[in-house]
């Protein structure tokens, strides 16, 4: 709660006291508010429009967003009686959902690393360097909460409640097929049944399965999610490829020599420093789950106390590697111009093992903790500021 009243404030601070000439907005959607207002930008009016209208017949682009958050948010807008505009209704979805996903992140790593270990995991969480799209009407908030849940379900015994759960949450993001994927595999470990184990991952799909029939009858092409992705010039590649090529155009995009999207002109620093948060989160996410599959192994064979408290389940290995996995295949790339990696720390971040295994990493170096902690708020305070001035950091 101290990380939304801070954003909140933050927010309202940077719109008032910084001078209008460096709210650079052409490509924004900069809102007349300063409290919500601040937060609504970028895809933020996308996820509004959807939850206010549906899905349009034009433009097709916006199909690329799943329905689950639109329709949480649409719910809480009518709860209130139109009392809060859909982009209020948006901001309060995603602040209750990131105060619940905080409690049950806290209680897992509890149970298995200690409270000290819990409350690392928890900071770095809402101070994560692009944890302001946690606050603003974007899906991540919700995303992370529906994860939580299904792994606190499945450590309670809950299945089917938890392949309920998952099923929303695949109609919430397309990542949520790497949770169906870890339900199955938690249930294969836990010897829940080849039969029931295929019921999980049956319902664990069922808001994606919806929402492909949904686009199939109303606009005829039910995979327009994969098909309109060409509308935001992504492109799927060998792992890690966009970050080595992008790497190698941030040189040249600084020297001014690089090409930018049309537009994009007056962001090209912009466009650079974004790029850098991407490519090292991505890297860092890629060294965690190198740590856990190599490190964490054999130590969860161990059966002495000490070497106990670093074991990390699998099925939390799974979403990790799930995540940087598809995080790693895909990359943006604009006709005519370099090859990008935006979007990868926001798509990262929902990752909620990363959390502890940074911290498992460097538990052992009190600095390495410490400096860890004061980066990512130092990140997340620079970047959040930037995204209220309505800079382009996706």
């Amino acid at each position: 709660m101290s990380r939304i009243a801070i954003g909140a404030i933050g927010g309202h601070l940077v719109v008032v006291l910084f001078p209008g000439s460096m709210q650079h907005s052409r490509l924004g959607t900069l809102s007349s508010g300063t409290w919500f207002g601040v937060f609504d930008r970028w895809d933020a009016g996308y996820y509004t429009t959807i939850a206010a209208h549906g899905y349009p017949r034009a433009p097709a682009p916006l199909r690329v967003f799943f329905p689950g958050y639109p329709l949480v948010v649409r719910v809480a807008h009518d709860l209130t009686g139109g009392g809060l505009t859909y982009s209020q209704a948006g901001c309060i979805v995603s602040w209750s959902a990131m105060v619940a996903a905080s409690l049950l992140l806290f209680g897992l790593v509890d149970r298995r690393f200690g409270s000290r270990a819990a409350l690392v995991s928890v900071v770095l969480f809402c101070w994560f360097p692009t944890s302001c799209f946690l606050l603003a009407p974007y899906s991540e908030a919700l995303f992370i909460l529906e994860i939580l849940i299904v792994v606190t379900l499945i450590e309670r015994g809950g299945w089917w409640p938890a392949a309920l759960v998952g099923g929303f949450a695949s109609a919430t993001s397309p990542e949520g097929v790497v949770l169906a994927i870890a339900i199955v595999i938690a249930a294969l470990i836990g010897c829940r049944g080849l039969w029931r184990t295929a019921g999980y991952g049956l319902a664990s799909v069922w808001g994606l399965a919806a929402y492909t029939v949904f686009l199939g009858v109303h606009f005829g092409d039910p995979l327009a999610y994969v098909t309109e992705e060409g509308n935001w010039h992504r492109l799927t590649r060998f792992p890690f490829t966009g970050i080595v090529h992008n790497i190698g155009s941030i040189r040249h995009v600084m020297d001014e020599r690089g090409p930018v999207p049309v537009g994009y002109g007056f962001v090209r620093t912009n466009i650079v420093w974004a790029w850098i948060v991407n490519d090292a989160i991505v890297v860092v996410a890629a060294a965690a789950l190198v740590y856990l599959v190599v490190i964490a192994a054999p130590v969860r064979r161990a059966d002495t106390a000490p070497r106990a408290e670093v074991r990390f389940p699998v099925p939390w290995i799974v979403i990790l590697a799930g995540v940087v996995g598809i995080v790693s295949v895909t990359s943006i790339r604009f006709a005519g111009t370099l090859t990008s990696t935006e979007g990868d720390a926001r798509l990262i971040s929902v990752a909620f093992p990363l959390y502890p295994a940074l911290y498992v990493m460097t538990r052992r170096w009190q600095v390495a903790v410490v400096a860890l902690t004061a980066a990512s708020i130092g990140g997340a305070l620079f970047v959040q500021a930037m995204f209220n001035l309505g800079y382009w950091v996706v």
